[in-house]
């Protein structure tokens, strides 16, 4: 475990310890720097102790530009925090904190721009005639396990948006560019896209998206630095 305490500065992240101590032993609080508002801040974490315990959604503290986690479990800390941070334009981070007794606890967000890559498709909706519709994506973090040190880990995708579809069945996504991101080759490579089909009236999920075989990994969409110029899905 201790090779873990040093992916912070190795992977060229933009999680950055913080210097003060935390006024709370019962929480771990992500500093968001301006103009990244924390409301748009998602967290995926794990915290190791006894019990070992998997979070995969975050409290955002209004109005101070803070994200707290509460690191109390069944009146039990945790022992060791780590996190996986996306928020919309920005590259993915980490924090890794494996005692939590002896850190600051706390860490700073500060947002990295990441390139985007456009992505036209098209699927028949005829069978959802009289809906308005959307295309919801989501990134599917299948490398967590490996951060965690939890292999076969899965947690909660990365909601990066929705786009209208078009009555002939068209949408186009300008998606983050994941294979331009610092962490792509060292460990973030292991990921992919699902993409949804929601009615946006009510927000329910209709089906899943499917593309083609040499485009895909499973029924998600590979992550990739450019796409076709349209790809055809397949409603599942």
């Amino acid at each position: 475990m201790r090779k873990f305490g040093l992916l912070l500065t190795l992977l060229f992240v933009s999680i950055f310890a913080a210097a003060q101590s935390n006024s709370s032993p019962d929480v771990f609080t992500i500093t968001v720097a301006p103009p990244t508002s924390p409301q748009n801040i998602q967290v995926r974490y794990f915290m190791r102790g006894d019990p070992a315990v998997q979070q995969s959604s975050s409290v955002a503290t209004p109005g101070d530009g803070k994200i707290v986690v509460d690191t109390t479990v069944a009146g039990k800390q945790a022992k060791g925090f780590r996190g996986i941070v996306f928020a919309p334009g920005c590259q993915l981070a980490t924090i890794s904190v494996d005692d939590l007794a002896s850190s600051s606890r706390e860490a700073e967000f500060r947002c990295q721009k990441l390139s985007t890559t456009a992505l036209h498709g098209k699927t028949d909706v005829s069978r959802f005639s009289g809906k308005q519709l959307q295309v919801e994506a989501l990134y599917v973090c299948r490398w967590a396990g490996q951060f965690f040190g939890v292999p076969n880990f899965s947690i909660s995708p990365f909601a990066l948006g929705k786009t209208k579809v078009s009555e002939d069945g068209s949408f186009a996504f300008d998606l983050p560019d994941f294979a331009a991101d610092p962490l792509w080759n060292s460990l973030s490579h292991n990921a992919t896209i699902t993409l949804v089909l929601v009615d946006a009236s009510t927000g329910e999920h209709l089906a899943r998206l499917a593309g083609p075989r040499d485009l895909s990994k499973g029924s998600s969409l590979k992550v990739a630095a450019s796409y076709p110029a349209e790809i055809e899905f397949t409603v599942r």
